[in-house]
């Protein structure tokens, strides 16, 4: 599987993989596949909207400390 950096990547390459899914002609070893690929972008996305949120609270908690 490539390696993802950003949020966008994943989540553009996640659309992807919902469109192919809904493809009624895949194979299933192919279907397997891609929710497989699917999972471990969802899992990416989640940390990395968890980071970020974890960020934006410590800079709030930070200028809430400096006022």
């Amino acid at each position: 599987m490539k390696e993802y950096k950003t949020y966008e990547s994943a989540k553009k390459r996640l659309e992807e993989i919902a469109s192919k899914l809904e493809d009624r002609e895949l194979s299933l070893d192919k279907m397997i596949e891609l929710y497989e690929e699917g999972a471990r972008l969802v899992g990416f996305c989640y940390e990395k909207l968890s980071r970020a949120e974890l960020k934006l609270s410590q800079i709030s908690l930070d200028d809430d400390i400096e006022e």
